[in-house]
């Protein structure tokens, strides 16, 4: 399980993602993760890494958001300062393409190396807890 960490970019709540992808080192979970500010709720996506065979065994989850909102269809829409998963594709050249709406009225597409996505989770891992 991963739950919020205080003080932290995800420390209000947390939610899923995109479907996990299978890779050869464990499930890959895009989430998203929410920061309260007194200009209402930031969302930014974040990456961990499940077993393969026990989802349920967190192996790490990266210490830093992948997407946060930067640009001004991210930072302004029907709700502003939100990105949220909606999907990703995982490709033959080993990248995945991950799909998410931006401020809830856009969507956006970017593109991660999946063994770049991995070793987040390992080399800088946070507490899962």
């Amino acid at each position: 399980m991963i739950n919020p960490v205080v003080y932290h970019w995800d420390q209000m709540k947390i939610g899923p993602g995109a479907t996990p992808i299978k890779t050869s080192d464990g499930w890959l979970n895009l989430y998203h993760g929410v920061f309260p500010t007194m200009d209402g709720s930031v969302y930014r996506l974040g990456v961990a890494l499940h077993d393969i065979a026990d989802p349920a065994i967190v192996l790490g989850v990266a210490d830093d958001w992948i997407v946060s909102p930067e640009d001004s269809w991210e930072l302004t829409g029907y709700v502003h300062n939100v990105v949220f998963s909606c999907g990703a594709v995982a490709d033959d050249d080993g990248t995945l393409k991950i799909y998410w709406g931006a401020a809830d009225t856009v969507m956006c597409v970017g593109t991660a190396r999946i063994a770049d996505l991995v070793q987040l989770c390992r080399d800088k891992p946070r507490s899962a807890l």
